[in-house]
């Protein structure tokens, strides 16, 4: 008698992906990203600093050994089944030495980037549905929000992501260092920046008009690509907003918010 029961995944924890930044073949750190399909390409979304292996407010080399990377690794889900994994190389410059990842107008002052990717055939593609951020749900400082990602390259079942939590800390209309940017309260690791950042509610949720919505179940709201601490020694992280992924790939402003 088969006794094995269904197992449940999240949607959510289908969409992040876990990274792996070389260099000369060499593994120099991991970090997080998420698929995105805009007109019908895919690009894989994270921070620049992840990219490029350098801090995006100063231009400092990240890496202790000095080195950048020159590819990312990604981990995607197989075509095989949920369950089933497949490593897949992107090189970071063409070439002719040119970055092949899309930056804001603004450049790195944005610290999100976009790369273009292939899906094969071998690939099972779980892009982050991008509604998610228009849905009316109003966010509130000190709600609670996942961070979906990869702390210290930490995963279940060989590639799923943590799931951390932290709380909103500041008012997420308001920008930070003004920037399009707002702040999480969270015991946030290495390797989880580029991580999609969720806001759920169970049982309902309040509109920006003032309505309450009664919902059965969990509703999800995407919040923001999460990129790292404000200061080392502080808990508290940057969120930047999720409109500047259009700008990246539109390459022009969308919003003056």
């Amino acid at each position: 008698m088969n006794t094995r029961k269904n197992i449940f995944i999240d949607p959510l924890s289908a969409c992040s992906l876990r990274l792996e930044l070389a260099v000369n073949n060499h593994v120099l750190s991991t970090a997080t990203g998420f698929l995105v399909n805009i007109n019908s390409s895919n690009y894989l979304i994270t921070n620049w600093h992840v990219l490029s292996g350098r801090n995006a407010e100063n231009g400092m080399l990240l890496s202790s050994t000095g080195a950048v990377p020159d590819e990312v690794r990604i981990i995607y889900h197989s075509s095989r089944g949920l369950g089933n994994w497949i490593r897949i190389s992107e090189k970071l410059y063409d070439s002719d030495g040119n970055a092949r990842w899309l930056e804001h107008p603004m450049g790195n002052k944005i610290d999100v980037v976009a790369l273009p990717v292939t899906i094969n055939s071998e690939v099972s593609a779980y892009p982050l549905d991008l509604n998610l951020a228009s849905v009316d749900m109003l966010a509130q400082p000190a709600m609670p929000v996942s961070i979906i990602g990869f702390p210290y390259g930490i995963a279940t079942g060989v590639a799923f992501p943590i799931w951390k939590t932290g709380h909103i800390a500041s008012d997420p209309d308001l920008n930070y260092d003004n920037l399009p940017v707002f702040l999480i309260d969270a015991t946030t690791r290495g390797g989880m920046s580029g991580s999609p950042v969720i806001l759920r509610l169970t049982g309902g949720y309040n509109t920006s008009n003032g309505n309450y919505i009664m919902a059965g179940g969990v509703s999800n709201k995407f919040l923001g690509i999460y990129a790292g601490r404000i200061h080392g020694d502080a808990e508290i992280g940057r969120v930047w907003r999720p409109y500047l992924i259009e700008e990246i790939i539109e390459k022009k402003f969308v919003s003056d918010t």
